[in-house]
Order: C-alpha cells, then sequence, then structure tokens
C-alpha cells in the first residue's frame, strides 16, 4: 500500500484515480497522522442488530430457568441484607 499526502492527492488527483482503478491502494496522511485509506473495494455494509429474531430467541427460552435464577438472585440478596444488618450497616 503507498502513502500518499493530501498535498499529493490535490496536485495528482487524475493520476491517484487513475491507479486506483487499476486496483492500487493508498494510506492518506495529513500533518505526519494517517487519516484514511483510498481503495478500489467498497467498505463493508454496516450491520444492524435483527431485533426480531433476538426477542423470538428471548421468547423461547424457558421460563422454569428464569424463575430459578430470579429465586437464586432473591435469597443472595436475604443473605447479604442479613448479613449487612448485623453487622450494623443498615439503618
Amino acid at each position: 500500500m503507498k502513502t500518499l499526502t493530501i498535498r499529493d492527492l490535490n496536485r495528482k488527483t487524475a493520476r491517484v484515480v487513475n491507479a486506483l482503478e487499476r486496483g492500487e491502494s493508498f494510506e492518506l496522511w495529513r500533518n505526519g497522522k494517517a487519516v484514511g485509506y483510498l481503495t478500489q473495494t467498497p467498505p463493508v455494509p454496516e450491520r444492524k442488530p435483527d431485533w426480531k429474531a433476538h426477542f423470538e430467541w428471548l421468547r423461547s427460552q424457558s421460563p422454569t430457568q428464569d424463575k430459578s435464577i430470579l429465586a437464586e438472585f432473591e435469597k443472595d440478596r436475604r443473605r447479604l441484607r442479613a448479613r449487612e444488618g448485623s453487622m450494623g450497616n443498615l439503618k
């Protein structure tokens, strides 16, 4: 991959576009830092979440499993509350 400054791009735009058509790629630099890439390949499309499939998956989960997890959390919460109460940390 070749490096290219903004100044070079400004002065040699036609040559750069011709090189892009041939399949060359460039790393674009400004003030000593890479700011982007010029390539012939298009960027990967942005992937959006499939909320419908996600909610269908949630609905398919076992409600008994959820109840057991919630019961376990509640048991831990009560145990910690009792411990804090015995230490005098709760008012």
